[in-house]
């Protein structure tokens, strides 16, 4: 069978030829085909090696004199670095016919992309502050512009090259989704320019970059089912990877506080939550990913208490990190396939309900933290009945119990301080609820039911 090999960016693929069976020979069939796989594993290792070299060899060059000169100087050595490594990949393509290391070489060049916006950001950041300078960089971190009219040129000179090795790079890694994966790509990676440092403006903006990646990345493997192979794996991670150099940026040069750390942990908590949720997953990685979220639940439920507790009327941090927790764990419950582990963190949200609620309204017996009290109580009652869950009802027995007592004379204190007109409008709005659930309750039970298995059904439907 004859090997041919594609034209050139369109496809890169060099059909295998057919398997050869010997019936007979004066040597070891399998000794043999031993000897051509350690060849193959030899050659992998052996192209790996040689990537590093090339590519720890074009950076020594690049690096000689990187004292000298000024920081835009510096930062286009980095550049023409980006440019070789596309150029490398592209001789090897055309010139030896190697398609795995071409697609090394693209590989290596877009993950530096995000190094070449990092430095641009860290120039513009010398010039425009929008939170104002914040600490003191060390010397290879220090990235400074003297003249501002050159920053535009700069840039201009940086997007000829680096759009155009964008697109190429996707062409190759996901041929199909490579305008769309560049245009999204390009537009994370222009969120390191923004001239932002703190902690809680650079976590806000790596959270709604995650969210964004993560739904580009649901949209296109739908529509594209390429990019389940290894290449389009890779090329939907690269989404991701400015968003993490923005969090590391901010945690490694900046102070962190539990706002910072609440910001990882939901970034992480989210791209496990997607990853676990990837068609043709690999069921153990999905249970693995499911349990490594219920402690970056706890996490982010306790920094997002420790950074939130200042701010709200005391005795309602408790329940802050309650609902926290019960949100992110009901996640993980809802899309999980394990019994085993829906039980034992369900279980984990009745404890951490009770608890945090029984201890507010017995550490503040205010009428609000009583009232908050008898409501989570209720809610778990309600919980555990339809789910049969002996546990969940004791919780919600104690949460109630602990409203009513530790709270008694607030809430009666409450009612006798209140005027008529308050406690009508209470009335009303109460017979109003219950009429409209009793009018819409079925519907909304119906409604409830299908977003909660709803993910279920969809990934049984991608897996077919």
């Amino acid at each position: 069978m004859n090997t041919r090999v594609s034209a050139f960016p369109e496809d890169m693929v060099v059909e295998e030829p057919e398997e050869i069976v010997m019936s007979t020979s004066r040597f070891s069939v399998d000794s043999v085909m031993r000897s051509v796989r350690n060849f193959a594993t030899l050659s992998e290792a052996l192209r790996i090696l040689g990537a590093g070299v090339i590519l720890a060899s074009m950076s020594v060059f690049l690096l000689q004199g990187w004292n000298d000169g000024n920081d835009i100087r510096r930062y286009l050595l980095l550049l023409t670095q980006t440019g070789l490594l596309a150029a490398a990949g592209f001789a090897m393509s055309h010139i030896v016919k190697e398609t795995k290391g071409a697609r090394l070489f693209f590989g290596l060049a877009l993950v530096s992309i995000p190094a070449n916006f990092t430095i641009l950001g860290a120039l513009l950041y010398s010039v425009f502050q929008w939170d104002g300078g914040l600490t003191a960089y060390p010397g290879y971190a220090d990235w400074r512009i003297e003249d501002v009219a050159s920053i535009g040129v700069t840039m201009g000179a940086a997007m000829l090259v680096l759009v155009p090795v964008t697109l190429f790079c996707f062409a190759i890694m996901a041929r199909h989704s490579a305008k769309s994966l560049s245009v999204h790509f390009l537009a994370l990676n222009a969120l390191l320019l923004l001239p932002i440092r703190s902690s809680m403006l650079a976590g806000t903006i790596a959270l709604v970059g995650v969210l964004y990646a993560l739904y580009v990345m649901g949209k296109l493997t739908r529509e594209n089912r390429a990019l389940k192979t290894g290449e389009g794996k890779f090329a939907l991670a690269s989404l991701f990877i400015p968003l993490g150099i923005i969090l590391f940026r901010s945690m490694y040069f900046y102070q962190v506080d539990s706002l910072m750390i609440a910001m990882v942990g939901i970034v992480l908590f989210l791209s496990a939550r997607q990853a676990s949720l990837f068609p043709d997953r690999s069921a153990r990685l999905a249970m693995a990913l499911e349990i490594i979220s219920w402690p970056l639940a706890m996490i982010v439920a306790l920094a997002v208490t420790d950074a939130f507790a200042p701010a709200l009327v005391s005795g309602l941090g408790a329940p802050l990190f309650a609902i926290t927790y019960a949100a992110l764990a009901l996640d993980v419950i809802r899309r999980t396939g394990s019994s085993f582990l829906a039980r034992t963190m369900g279980a984990s949200i009745s404890i951490a309900v009770a608890l945090s609620f029984t201890f507010s309204v017995a550490m503040t017996s205010t009428a609000m933290t009583a009232l908050f009290s008898v409501a989570a109580g209720t809610m778990l009652l309600l919980w555990g009945a339809a789910a049969r869950r002996l546990m969940t009802i004791i919780a919600g027995l104690v949460t109630l119990g602990a409203g009513v007592l530790f709270g008694f004379d607030a809430i009666v204190q409450l009612i006798i301080t209140s005027s008529w007109v308050d406690l009508a409008i209470f009335g009303a709005s109460a017979i109003a609820l219950g009429s409209i659930i009793d009018r819409h309750g079925v519907a909304l039970k119906l409604r409830i039911t299908r977003w909660y298995e709803s993910t279920g059904k969809q990934q049984i439907a991608l897996e077919s």
